[in-house]
């Protein structure tokens, strides 16, 4: 594709808004197909590329229309993304292939922490592991490896397991300081990510206190265990086994690493060798059952090939929802009708922190990916902000808590896409643990994202934790620093 397209701004018939219409077409479809059931990742595919489809017959331009797709496609966003998947599951495969689900299973037996209980445990271990690495998806796809299948032979139901996961992998993503959504908010707001953090602890550790409380209450509730029969139960305790147990070194160097400022591809990377020397050295596997070359009908295959082909479905729909996204973006639709909101509606202080909430909402329901629907509706917020001389820092968290909300509950949102792919992963290992084809299904399994998301609607609507940038109000008034300070 040409280079020289590249500045050149898209235009369609009937406006800029018709630029919207691909997109609220896979958004109407998506949920068409959960209505029939057949919500899955190929079913996606099909709605979004007829969306494709018909953005290209609306643009004047077809030419400049998939060059933009190209260049939204190519974006860094999208690219680290399918790394961080790749690395986090070649791991999860090396960590499944040791044993260290059997551990777990063990674990859970001997200290009696099952069903509902073992629920509340994986949030956890879930929360502690993304506020390390930072990273929402790819907690989601190691923890479905290897506490999924552990909790479902536990009695836990896999939707709640399944919601436990999710919801651990969104509180770490944001709360945490390396997490791509804080340094976004941040930056967009012109905040630091310590002042940051600091200021967001309170209202992450509600919602996450809340959700821990939910997840729990709703694992021990439920009666949608899955049915093991009795001689796959027994052949589950018979193979349970402490010994698994000792892979919980490397997952813990992986944390270790992640909270020393490493990269979440050098954490996965040390963690995974140290994962291969100590399993070798144990016996807990052979390299054939990592790496299985079949020189006869000339193949490769094992654990880890298996873990990473497992996620081809995901990454072809996340590629063409960020084209999606991405034309709705450049044409400029979604910025304008993010200014009219702001127009019509911000007349208080009250209304300002309100339809802050909503422009993040409305960009992050139509983006789709949670940096670049921060990066879309952060002008827009940041110009509310400085108008009503609202504090920076809370509107940073009103950004990266809304949109942690629709990340983490929308069908084509990443956390539940991967969830559905690695089970499958899960699943061709422990026939006994099922798959889950819809995404559409986990919409409520995402319950920090709603939860925090509430958290902010609520103090916007009535000023819980309201602050004001002092300095600007100061210039408002016209007084001197010195004198506002001695009236406080």
């Amino acid at each position: 594709m040409s280079n020289d397209l590249k500045a050149k701004k898209l235009t369609f018939y009937g406006g800029i808004y018709m630029s919207l219409i691909p997109f609220l077409l896979f958004i109407l479809g998506s949920f068409g197909l959960a209505i029939f059931n057949i919500a899955t990742v190929e079913g996606f595919w099909i709605v979004a590329i007829v969306g494709i489809i018909i953005g290209m017959w609306l643009c004047k331009d077809p030419v400049a229309y998939f060059d933009e797709i190209c260049r939204g496609t190519a974006s860094n966003l999208l690219t680290t993304a399918i790394f961080c998947w790749l690395w986090s599951a070649a791991v999860a495969g090396i960590l499944k292939a040791s044993g260290l689900v059997d551990g777990l299973i063990w674990l859970g037996l001997n200290v009696h922490l099952t069903g509902g209980l073992f629920v509340g445990f994986t949030f956890i271990l879930a929360s502690m592991y993304s506020t390390a690495t930072g990273t929402g998806s790819g907690t989601v796809a190691a923890m479905t490896v290897l506490l999924y299948p552990a909790g479902v032979a536990l009695g836990a139901s896999p939707f709640w397991m399944a919601a436990a996961i999710i919801s651990g992998g969104g509180f770490g993503d944001n709360l945490a300081p390396i997490s791509d959504t804080t340094i976004t908010a941040a930056t967009t707001m012109g905040v630091d990510v310590p002042g940051l953090v600091k200021n967001r602890m309170p209202y992450t550790i509600v919602a996450g206190l809340i959700t821990l409380a939910i997840v729990t209450g709703g694992g021990l509730l439920s009666s949608g265990a899955v049915e093991i029969s009795e001689e796959a139960y027994q052949g589950i305790v018979a193979q349970a086994s402490p010994e698994g147990l000792i892979m919980l070194i490397p997952a813990a160097l992986i944390v270790f690493l992640a909270m020393k400022g490493k990269t979440l591809i050098e954490a996965l990377t040390y963690g995974g060798i140290v994962a291969i020397i100590l399993g070798l050295a144990t016996g807990l596997f052979d390299w054939n059952l990592l790496v299985a070359v079949d020189t006869v009908n000339g193949t490769v295959g094992g654990a880890i090939t298996d873990a990473i082909s497992g996620w081809y479905g995901m990454i072809v729909l996340i590629f063409l929802v960020f084209a999606l996204a991405h034309i709705m973006q450049v044409s400029g639709a979604l910025a304008a009708l993010l200014e009219k909101i702001e127009r019509r509606f911000v007349k208080t202080k009250v209304g300002a922190e309100i339809v802050c909430w909503c422009c993040i909402a409305v960009s992050a329901l139509g983006l789709c990916n949670n940096i670049t629907s921060q990066i879309v509706a952060g002008p827009i917020m940041l110009k509310i902000a400085n108008k009503y001389h609202l504090s920076h820092y809370r509107i940073a968290n009103f950004s990266d808590a809304v949109q942690a909300a629709f990340s983490y509950t929308m069908p084509w949102g990443g956390p539940a896409l991967t969830f559905c792919a690695t089970s499958i992963i899960a699943n061709s290992v422990y026939g006994w643990c099922p798959v889950v084809t819809s995404p559409a299904s986990l919409a409520l399994g995402g319950v920090y994202g709603i939860i925090i998301g509430l958290v902010y609607l609520i103090c916007a609507i009535t000023g819980i934790g309201r602050k004001y940038d002092q300095k600007m109000e100061i210039q408002r008034l016209g007084y001197t620093e010195e004198y506002f300070m001695t009236q406080e």
